[in-house]
């Protein structure tokens, strides 16, 4: 019924989400009184005010998040989009997660990159976020841009870079002297375009002009904070009951004694599990060699303090006290990746210890890991989760 610059389109996206919450397909959540209420959908726009469907998969580490983005990819260009083509830009939090998903959807034999070229008809074309790509390649490939979440936040002069006016970008344009084209386009984006950009990581991403969000995250709306619509919530039980968690879990608490003791029995532990995989690999051949990744408080050069334990504090005490050999010890962490492109799986590798407080938190692949050892106070649920 509006008219001109008033009009709107329907959000259907929250007509669905609504559909379903009738439907009780979708989860209840607590008020702060502890009653279960409907989960409301929470909208978003892009930079011209568009709305922009956009649901979360609550799913647990180890759950196979890239596996749902790649089967989600096929999906959306199959049933939603009906094309083979376009644009994905594939956002991950971290430096390790971008290098171990880059290494996984560029190579053309891994399953993952399989059900891209799948949905792609064989065109899939991977980009990183100084590429130069065209008109032509959206056309005529599907585009999957793979992109750290801190390089697309619009809140300093760095991060600006990747925002930059480009030359090589033309072809998404009309030519100069086209008037009646140039005026179209002004009409239809510049107008609303200072409303495109937030501070916020979530608004930067819709700040894109993304056709469909999907969030994938073990930790959606933490702090009791509602922020995204959980379309589907996977439990730490569904994933022991389809057996996608192979190991027993065993968690001891040593909340009474300092961290010297807890690293020590954890030192114990380790030795406990090589002799295991010693005398597995004596009757049947398969190697593996026992990794504790250890979570300090403390990483940075000027942050060493008696109250804090620092990284290099676990270290000396590793060395020192327990007679670890320093070539079998590795710090990772944002300023210092003493890692590289070590292969863990290697028998040639010496790595037994990975000193860390919050770079390898989410998504880190490494079946070798099976100590993890926290000497830093956690108390935040999200945290711990």
């Amino acid at each position: 019924k509006m008219k001109g610059k008033d009009a709107r389109l329907t959000d259907y996206a929250k007509d669905t989400w609504e559909a379903l919450v009738q439907e009780r397909r979708i989860d209840l959540l607590k008020d702060k009184s502890g009653h279960l209420v409907p989960a409301p959908y929470v909208t978003r726009f892009d930079g011209l005010e568009r709305q922009i469907p956009n649901v979360c998969l609550k799913v647990p580490t180890g759950g196979g998040k890239t596996l749902l983005g790649v089967a989600a990819v096929e999906r959306l260009q199959t049933d939603l989009f009906s094309q083979q083509t376009g644009m994905v830009l594939w956002v991950v939090p971290s430096d390790a997660i971008y290098k171990q998903t880059w290494k996984q959807l560029a190579n053309r034999e891994h399953p993952y990159r399989q059900m891209l070229e799948r949905a792609s008809g064989g065109r899939v074309k991977m980009l990183e976020k100084n590429d130069a790509f065209t008109k032509r390649d959206t056309d005529e490939n599907l585009c999957v841009m793979l992109l750290m979440l801190q390089s697309s936040a619009r809140q300093s002069k760095e991060t600006l870079r990747m925002f930059r006016d480009s030359g090589r970008f033309t072809t998404f344009f009309p030519i100069e002297d086209d008037t009646t084209a140039n005026e179209a386009l002004l009409s239809s984006i510049v107008d609303e375009g200072h409303k495109a950009y937030s501070e916020t990581a979530r608004e930067t991403l819709c700040g894109f002009n993304p056709k469909f969000i999907l969030e994938l995250s073990a930790t959606p709306n933490a702090n009791g904070k509602h922020h995204s619509n959980v379309l589907v919530n996977v439990s730490g039980q569904a994933l022991k009951d389809e057996q996608m968690i192979k190991l027993p879990i065993n968690l001891i608490n040593e909340d009474k004694s300092d961290w010297k003791h807890t690293l020590s029995l954890a030192h114990a532990k380790l030795a406990e599990l090589e002799q295991d995989a010693g005398q597995l690999q004596n009757e049947t051949g398969r190697y593996i060699r026992p990794i504790m990744l250890i979570r300090v408080e403390r990483t940075g050069k000027d942050q060493r303090d008696s109250a804090f334990v620092h990284a290099e504090d676990a270290r000396e005490y590793l060395m020192d006290k327990l007679g670890v050999n320093e070539n079998e010890i590795r710090l990772k962490t944002s300023d210092k990746d003493e890692l590289g492109d070590d292969d863990l799986l290697s028998e040639m590798c010496p790595v037994k210890y990975i000193i860390t407080k919050d770079a390898l938190r989410e998504g880190w692949d490494c079946p070798f890991a099976y100590v993890l050892t926290v000497l830093s106070k956690m108390t935040a649920k999200t945290a711990i989760t």
